[in-house]
């Protein structure tokens, strides 16, 4: 089981079937790793708490090792485990790490063969893997230009699910500003991740003279998630770029601002595998990834952050509970 990060992290082996072992934090923390265990899967009540003993009989799929693992913010954690649980009740060894870093070490752990299976938002590997390509918001066009990428590291890009969890222009509601170009004028300040400070297609475009050219009064580097609503609640920051799944968002009032100008790329769910484990297991892994993505929809996204980031619930149980109502394990 993985666990809420700012509340504790372990990693997981899915062996036959889930054993579980004992984050909020948001997309784009840290807390000592934690080794104890639990179990929250559905168990034989013969076999003993925490143990390796498979609890029911299952027919194992032929092939390596499927290491699965989470960027370090909610939504992606939960993500992780739901892929990794559907994948293991279809059969397959999984083992879901600790979450770790963001899009980065995400895409140069598959590059260097530490992790098998990542799922990215596929805006974001645009700009990590093609960063002079032009933005685009269509996502068949960013697939055709980061599947080739991904290709030149070892990996396949699978199909995008229809769940798109975008970059979102957030102010309170009492803002005047309808656009994010509205902003430019009103000396706002704005916060934002450490990344966000670095990419195109945040902190940068919003200044460039030849984009938005907005000139904010302060800025504030704040970590993803939570605590951006937190701070624009507080009033010690006026905009921030958040998520568009954000639960937070509907929930105090706040405003997301139309990107007029469009800077944001669409930003589609979809799974990268290591182009030798696909080989490895044959087609039907990538069928049964592709399933599964297909499945998965955008208020599938906001839900799960609803629970993990409102209600505090584990990543790995609101999985559980959205794969067993949707009759996948």
């Amino acid at each position: 089981m993985i666990t809420n990060p700012t509340r504790r992290r372990a990693t997981v082996k899915l062996l036959a079937p889930l054993v579980a072992l004992g984050l909020v934090a948001a997309a784009c923390g840290s807390d000592s790793d934690d080794d104890s265990s639990s179990t929250d899967a559905p168990t034989d009540s013969s076999a003993p708490a925490g143990s390796d003993v498979p609890t029911t009989e299952m027919e194992m799929m032929d092939g390596p090792t499927i290491r699965l693992r989470g960027q370090d913010f909610s939504e992606s954690v939960t993500i992780a485990e739901v892929y990794g649980q559907f994948l293991h009740a279809k059969g397959y060894d999984v083992e879901v790490l600790t979450p770790a870093g963001f899009r980065t070490e995400a895409i140069d752990s598959i590059q260097n063969g530490d992790v098998d299976l990542i799922i990215d938002y596929i805006g974001g590997s645009l700009t990590a893997l093609v960063p002079d390509a032009p933005t685009s918001a269509d996502p068949d066009e960013i697939a055709a230009l980061i599947g080739p990428a991904y290709a030149d590291i070892g990996a396949t890009l699978l199909n995008y699910s229809s769940a798109v969890d975008g970059d979102a222009f957030v102010v309170r509601g009492d803002s005047e500003a309808t656009t994010i170009s509205d902003v430019a004028g009103l000396d706002y300040v704005f916060g934002g991740s450490a990344a966000c400070f670095e990419r195109e297609q945040c902190f940068i475009g919003y200044t460039d003279p030849d984009l938005y050219n907005i000139t904010f009064a302060d800025t504030v580097t704040l970590e993803f998630g939570p605590l951006l609503g937190e701070a624009l609640s507080a009033e010690e920051v006026d905009a921030v770029q958040w998520n568009t799944t954000a639960p937070q968002i509907a929930e105090n009032g706040f405003k997301v601002l139309e990107d007029d100008l469009g800077l944001h790329p669409a930003q589609n769910i979809a799974p990268i595998i290591n182009t030798e484990v696909l080989d490895a297991y044959g087609a039907q892994l990538g069928a049964d990834l592709d399933e599964l993505s297909a499945l998965i929809t955008t208020a599938d996204l906001l839900a799960w952050n609803t629970e993990t980031d409102i209600e505090l619930r584990e990543s790995d149980a609101v999985a559980t509970e959205w794969l067993e109502a949707s009759g996948l394990i």
